[in-house]
């Protein structure tokens, strides 16, 4: 039997499927990615000869290198189907480099379907060689400022920061990103709140009894303020002209008011059409998932990959919104089976495609194949996040070919002497699309139900009864914090990175210690306004969206042709061209101001007295003499008027007697030092820090005493009789039993644990994992995932890699969907380096 053709994709499973629907004409091999690299120990980068790159193999790919290296060299052909976009292309390059030439062709598969395949085997090609640069020329640039500036943030930030314990680091899209959170964070402390008032009276016609609402909207024919009337951004009230109304005013207002002079002034009745989204792309998907589904960017990316691997929908990876004529068809079928002629439009609904790259030229994420699968087929054989995904797409794909949805909305204006009170009302006429999908709900139906608001048939001088009056307050809110699903959204707006890059940007800067995720919101923490502040100062184009999106449509330009990438790549480095970059090389000349990226920002009225910086051991305030540590909760964009005078008041003083020592009759004092408040036993060394997290209100005598009295006995242990002793030492809390340590993990504490439990951490430590349960298969690497019981509790292991559930997720709530997406997290993460000790 003669050799057979070699088709090299980056998938095990999406291997597999295509042998399968080439009814195995081809061999077919998976790289599982990227195969070759810079050197993760050294720039990699000859500055001097034209930024000439080193790549080496990674080498967990060199048995891969050698087996194409033998294959390709009898093979007749070398087909390379890695994904169709910029990095997809830049690792077929790779792949290129170890085949003979005259047999490597280039072909890219949108969708794994029998059909897909088929028409992609139609269109083979050579590999794009200006996708490649434009990758090489991006990997370059973010290298060149990763190796140049992260060395910057650790010889003056880190080295003067003891409560940083991981490594800094700037990076070109990253630093933009944190730069959005933190001038969010800025509006938030300028923020002017105002409280203002208005009216809402319950009205109901005469005939019908129908109730409605109506607002008071002018008053002796002034504009009433109300939310719209406030700057979004700083509070301020946009005009002088409004009636800004406060409680007593009010007041006089309701004695002004005739109860059985309510008249309809005017009604108006206007035609409304909402028009259905377009399908899906990257950004789109990410931002959905997250309203929806409650699901992370990361998350979101690798459900679909799993979706797409396994032949249910396109590629994901696209900017596109253009549907394929099979996607209309497929979608046009559902739609007359399930709800008839009216809802199909004469005509398909086409979405303007703003996207002038080659590389995302493709589809929309849609199902894929001519007939839709079933989300019950998804759920059987790929899981419920899955499922839920694939629900998600399938219903806004359909949707996108639907007509509008036709809406009659309703005015009517009331008098009642010098007041002027508005109702508005909307009705739906035909749902069109919004029968099967409304974007950021989850049931269509309870939201058709939510946009009607039904007023009773009214004319001009009828007259309304009114049922009540009441007054109102409100209170401005500062801009909200940026979500995933908001932040990919204002990524995408401002043209930093490309939506497939926008999961690994976010879990990035919170790996780092940039951001914190809190009840869903993603907020910029200290060390994160200390990044961005030196960058700004020093290094100002990194973190400047304008230049970021320049630089994306720089890269977008080469992939096109449209421009040559070393120039770029050197006016990027030397500066020059545009005079819109002072080059990377002139910029790392500069002398770093530490204290001035350490500064944080405060009201001005209390500028003269108080400051705010970062300091060695973390934020704090300053006031004359008087130095207060700014609390984990209190974060950038908290740190008005108010909660600063608040952390002032609240903070123990420095030297507070807490009272007498029984003992030695002794003061016992409360004390600040750099790692935070400690007791001290009168003049004497005797010290012990106060456990982290205490209240305020909790530091009293008895607490007090307590510490001192530690390392606290527990009792015997029942099998050693050796003591059990509790103590906080160095790591944290810990109890010692004879020559075995145990660290205390969870609500116990050195001064409540109980003999048992201590002896059931003893017996932890030295406990071998014990399998809970399998959880499945993980579909691309066919690795069982199983729950284990270790010394730490419970955690996840695929054979080769564990991860901890976290605070996240517990045992009986892990599903094998989330289980996956853990262990690919601990497997991108970087190892970390093990300090030598040093030989004596």
């Amino acid at each position: 039997m003669s050799q057979r053709p070699l088709l090299v994709v980056e998938s095990p499973s999406k291997a597999r499927t295509i042998e399968q629907y080439l009814g195995g004409d081809f061999e077919v091999i998976a790289s599982v990615g990227h195969i070759k690299d810079l050197p993760s120990n050294e720039l990699g980068i000859d500055i001097e000869n034209n930024f000439k790159i080193d790549l080496h193999p990674l080498s967990d790919r060199k048995k891969f290198i050698d087996e194409i290296k033998s294959k390709s060299q009898k093979a007749p052909r070398v087909l390379i189907a890695t994904d169709p976009d910029r990095e997809g292309e830049a690792i077929a390059a790779h792949i290129a480099s170890e085949v003979p030439s005259e047999k490597t062709e280039r072909v890219e598969f949108t969708e794994i379907t029998k059909a897909g395949i088929s028409d992609a085997m139609k269109n083979i090609r050579q590999i794009d060689k200006n996708l490649v640069d434009a990758q090489t020329a991006r990997r370059i640039i973010d290298r060149l400022v990763g190796y140049k500036v992260s060395p910057v943030l650790w010889a003056t930030l880190k080295k003067n920061m003891n409560f940083v314990s991981g490594s800094l680091s700037a990076g070109r899209v990253q630093s933009a990103a944190v730069k959005l959170l933190i001038d969010r964070e800025r509006l938030r402390a300028r923020f002017q709140s105002t409280t203002y008032f208005d009216i809402l009276a319950k009205l109901e016609d005469k005939k019908e009894k129908i109730s409605f609402d109506a607002l008071l909207i002018s008053y002796n024919g002034k504009t009433v303020a109300s939310s719209k009337s406030f700057e979004s951004e700083t509070g301020k009230i946009k005009s002088s002209d409004v009636l800004l109304l406060d409680e007593p005013q009010v007041s006089k207002i309701f004695e002004n008011i005739d109860d059985n002079n309510w008249s309809v002034v005017s009604v108006e009745e206007k035609p409304r059409a909402s028009n259905p989204k377009p399908p899906f792309t990257t950004s789109t998907l990410q931002q959905e998932a997250a309203r929806k589904l409650r699901m992370s960017a990361r998350q979101t990316m690798r459900n679909a990959q799993i979706l797409y691997e396994n032949g249910f929908i396109t590629y994901m990876r696209t900017d596109s919104t253009h549907l394929s004529e099979e996607a209309i068809g497929g979608s046009r079928k559902i739609i007359g089976n399930l709800y008839g002629e009216k809802y199909l439009p004469n005509n398909p609904n086409i979405y303007e495609n703003k996207v002038r790259n080659a590389q995302e030229a493709h589809e929309a994420i849609r199902p894929a194949h001519r007939e839709f699968r079933t989300i019950d087929e998804v759920q059987s054989i790929l899981g419920g996040d899955c499922a839920k995904l694939y629900d998600l797409i399938w219903k806004r794909t359909i949707a996108s070919q639907m007509p509008p949805a036709k809406l009659k909305q309703t005015t009517i204006n009331i008098k009642n002497n010098a007041a002027r009170f508005r109702a508005n009302g909307q009705v739906i006429i035909f749902p069109g699309y919004m029968k099967i999908y409304v974007e950021g709900q989850d049931n269509p139906d309870a939201e058709l139900t939510n946009n009607e608001k039904i007023l009773p048939v009214l004319k001009k001088d009828d007259y309304v009864l009114c049922k009540e009056r009441k007054k109102q307050s409100h209170t401005t809110k500062p801009p909200a914090r940026f979500t995933e699903a908001s932040l990919v959204k204002a990524l995408e707006g401002n043209g930093i990175g490309r939506p497939s890059t926008f999961a690994s940007i976010m879990d990035t800067i919170v790996k780092r210690g940039y951001v914190d995720r809190k009840n869903s919101r993603l907020i910029p923490t200290y060390l994160g306004l200390a990044v961005t502040q030196l960058l700004e100062n020093h290094f100002s184009n990194l973190v400047n969206k304008e230049f970021t999106a320049k630089m994306e449509d720089g890269l977008d330009e080469i992939s096109r042709g449209e421009r040559k990438s070393l120039p770029f790549i050197n006016n990027f480095y030397f500066g020059g061209e545009e005079n819109i970059f002072a080059g990377l090389e002139k910029m790392l000349e500069e002398k770093i101001d530490i204290p001035l990226a350490c500064t944080i920002e405060i009201p001005e009225s209390i500028q003269g007295s108080t400051e705010a910086r970062i300091g060695r051991y973390g934020p704090f305030l300053r006031r004359g003499e008087i130095t207060r540590s700014i609390p984990d909760l209190i974060y950038l964009g908290d740190l008005n008027l108010e909660n600063i005078e608040q952390i002032f008041k609240e903070e123990l003083p420095e030297d507070k007697s807490l009272g007498k020592d029984p003992k030695t009759n002794s003061d016992i004092w409360i004390k600040k030092g750099p790692y935070g408040n400690y007791v001290q036993l009168g003049d004497t060394k005797t010290r012990k820090s106060i456990p982290k997290g205490t209240p305020i209100n909790d530091i009293n005598l008895e607490l007090a005493l307590k510490l001192f009295a530690l390392p606290r006995t527990i009792g015997k242990h029942p099998e050693t009789n050796e003591i059990i002793t509790a103590d906080y030492g160095r790591y944290g809390p810990y109890i010692k039993c004879g020559k075995q340590n145990a660290s205390l993990r969870g609500k116990e504490t050195p001064l409540d644990i109980t003999l048992d439990k201590a002896i059931e951490f003893l017996i932890n430590k030295n406990k071998k994992s014990s399998e809970i349960r399998s959880l499945g298969i993980d579909p691309e690497t066919k690795n069982t995932i199983v729950l284990k019981d270790g010394r730490y509790g419970p955690y996840i292991s695929d054979g080769k890699i564990n991860a901890s559930l976290g605070q996240a997720y517990t045992a009986d709530t892990i599903t094998l969907e989330t289980a996956i997406e853990l262990i690919k997290t601990k497997k991108s993460a970087p190892k970390r380096k093990r300090k030598r000790k040093k030989k004596k």
